[in-house]
This record gives C-alpha cells, structure tokens and sequence, in this order.
C-alpha cells in the first residue's frame, strides 16, 4: 500500500508546488560577512527549511507567505522574519546580530548524593553546553570529502500482510560534501535491480493507461512513470537521514530538546517538534541522537515521524486516482467510488555510524512505515513498507562524482519470489 499512500503525498506535492513561493538571499554577519550553515525555516511548519550554504546564500520554497521564518545559528540571536512584508521578487538580505555563547564545563551525571533538583533554566543552560560540542564534534567527525559506500538495500512493501512488492539494490551510494549548496548531494549508481511485483499488482500495473482519462485526471497521474521504473529510486528513502544538516539545523533550537543518560557511556538527546490543528491534522516528529558521553560522538540517530489527518467533508478520487489506489489493493474487488477521509501512519528511520580513517561512516540505515487510508465508510486500506541498507564497504579518500552517463548504467531483474 506504499503506491497509494505515495499517492496521497503526491497531491499534496502538487498542489504545494501550484502554491509555493520562493525566497532566496543571504544572511550575513554585523561585518557584511556571508554565514555558513545556518538554519532557515517555517514557525508554523518547522519541517519546510533549509541551511545557508558556505556563502550565506539560500533559497527555499514556501506553500504560504502567511508565515514567519525563523533563522537561527549558535552565537547570534534568533531573527523573526515576516514573510508577509517581504518583497519576494527581490534577495533578501538578513543580517544577524552577535550573542556571544557562554558556555561553562559541564558534568553530565546525576550525582547520588545530591538531592538538589535542577530548575528549568539549569536544565536549558547544561542541554545547550552538551549540544554544542556535540555540535563541535560533528564538524570534525564528518568532514568535507565525499564518501562513496558500497550496499544492497532491500525494500519490502505490503498490504494487509501481504507483499506487493520487493526490491534489492545493489550499487554504490555517493555523498557529495562540498557545502556549495544548501543541500547535500546524494548520487545512487546501480548495478543490479532485482524486483518482485504481487502478480495482482503487476497485473494493474500492466493495464493501467493514463490515457484512458480526462484531461483532468491526467494531472494526477503524469506525474508517476509507471513505464520507466528503472527511474524511481525508493532506496533513497532511507539514505536522506542527514546527520549534518539535521545538527547544523536544529542544535540551537534548545527549548525543544530533552537530554537523559541511557548508561555510563552513552547520553540520549531527542528533539521533539509538533504541528497540529484541532481536529484536523497532527504531525509529531522526533530525533533521537545516541551520543558518546566523553567523546560526544554521535552513535546513532533515529528520526520518527507520526501523522494523523481527518478530512471533515472527504477527499472524492477522481477515476484516475482510484485506478492507481485499486492497483495496490488486496484481497478486494475493487472500489468504484472512494472518498478520503484521512490517515494515518508512523515512520522511522535509523541511523548506525562507525568510525573510519578518523570520520564516521555509515554502516547501516533503515526505514519503517506503516499506517492506513480511510474512507467516509470506516473502510481502511492498511500499508506497510521497511528497507534495511546494509553498506559493504566504504571509501574516503580521492572519492570523484559519477558522470551523467554513469549514472545510467545497470541491469534490472524481474524476479518469481521475494528472496526475503
């Protein structure tokens, strides 16, 4: 049920791209200095963002000018921009104010014999000097090369238990680190694509034709390359967790942080960010960070995302949004009329690091997610999607970008079975 589910971010990708805005410019210091890495988004929707690049410059796109855009980086103060009072056909200049970060030493661990309780200004002051030198740390464990890693990625797609899809990449994997942009480059080179269609699925594949439908419909479903499925690359789900720009992003953010000790050895931080309108939609999200208590290494992180959307009135497919939703649909006969209601879902991705030629590296990455679409008749859709990306092997050094024509390569296998 991952096509269907897709299906319902698709209409909103569409209709946030006939809405959306962009905003480009440049923050600078007191000096006219260009700032690197910092950290530029949405108050009501913290999830639309982005970081300067080493210049200062960005550009992010925006479903509203209605808003506010928050830009923060340690050692300045927090700015407030309204967007409603920007003149978007020109660059924005931002330029940020010094407030200086004193930070003293501090000991992270709950002595026995104090019976002291921290109050709540103790509590932000001693998460803040822990994130900043996890911050610190960061920038030497993941310095500017890029990295090329070696994986098979497996995918498994499923639909009320069933399985309706499962594919198994297997290639190399590029992070391409220069920080000109204001966001990371991620180059996949196949070599070998095997993949398993449910023969109903396949079959609805097959006989599904876009221009079958109206003018109308064919808006919804240009989009989605059912031919060229060599083009669609689901892998990079899971490989989109990027330590750097989630720490550049949010490590200030400070108020919206919670520290424990898991052990001795390790120090838990989770950021916790939600967006909700009564009644209407929920969206929780959380990082987890797994941190070396001395070092302040990051061992893991983990980002876990729940949504909850109700739609009052209902959303009615058109007949070629239903085609593609009977296309992924199990053990039914079929829906002739389909009016959405709402769903929900949870998901997760993790991050495992180790640490080579004095960096980390990524040994391995995964992503879950499961949840249901529902109708105004309580009828559910149940889907559910995992991949583990295990890496092979790693390189650091001398690592070029692939060519275009590279990048084309590989063979696809269409396999009976799912081979897990």
């Amino acid at each position: 049920m991952k096509k269907s589910f897709l299906l319902v971010l698709l209409l909103c990708i569409v209709q946030w791209n006939l809405m959306a805005t962009k905003i480009e410019g440049r923050v600078v210091n007191s000096k006219g200095e260009g700032l690197s890495y910092v950290s530029l988004y949405l108050k009501h929707y913290p999830e639309v963002g982005t970081i300067s690049d080493i210049n200062g410059r960005f550009s992010l796109e925006v479903p509203s000018t209605r808003d506010s855009l928050i830009v923060t980086l340690v050692g300045y103060e927090t700015m407030f921009i309204n967007l409603s009072k920007v003149n978007t056909d020109k660059s924005l200049r931002i330029t940020m104010k010094d407030q200086p970060v004193i930070l003293n030493e501090v000991v992270v661990h709950v002595q026995k014999n104090s019976k002291k309780k921290k109050n709540k200004k103790e509590e932000r002051a001693e998460i803040q000097a822990f994130l900043k030198k996890v911050y610190d740390r960061v920038l030497i464990d993941f310095p500017v090369n890029n990295v090329k890693h070696r994986v098979v990625s497996d995918l498994t797609a499923t639909s009320d238990g069933q399985v309706l899809l499962f594919d198994e990449w297997i290639g190399d994997i590029v992070e391409l680190r220069d920080y000109r942009g204001a966001k990371d480059s991620i180059q996949m080179k196949m070599d070998l694509n095997k993949r398993y269609f449910n023969q109903t699925v396949k079959g609805s594949i097959e006989n599904f034709n876009p221009n079958d439908y109206s003018k109308h419909d064919r808006r919804h479903v240009d989009k989605v390359d059912l031919d060229d499925m060599k083009k669609i690359q689901p892998h990079r789900i899971a490989w989109e967790l990027d330590v750097q720009q989630l720490t550049y992003r949010y490590m200030s953010d400070v108020k919206h942080w919670t520290m424990v000790e898991k052990d001795a050895n390790t120090v838990v931080l989770t950021l916790t960010l939600t967006n909700k309108l009564p009644g209407i939609y929920k969206l929780v999200r959380k990082l987890v960070y797994a941190v070396d208590k001395h070092t302040y290494s990051i061992k893991t992180l983990s980002e876990r995302v729940s949504a909850e959307v109700n739609i009052p009135f209902g959303y009615k497919l058109s007949s070629s949004e239903l085609a593609i939703l009977n296309a992924f649909v199990l053990d039914h006969d079929g829906f002739e009329k389909y009016r959405l209601k709402g769903f929900k879902g949870t998901s997760c991705r993790n991050n495992i690091y180790h640490r080579q030629d004095n960096q980390l590296v990524v040994a391995e990455k995964n992503f879950t997610a499961d949840g249901y679409i529902v109708d105004n008749k309580d009828n559910k859709v149940v889907f559910g999607t995992k991949i583990k990306t295990k890496v092979l092997s790693v390189e650091t050094k001398g690592v070029k970008p692939y060519s275009a024509s590279e990048l084309k390569g590989g063979k696809v296998q269409k396999i009976d079975t799912p081979t897990h």
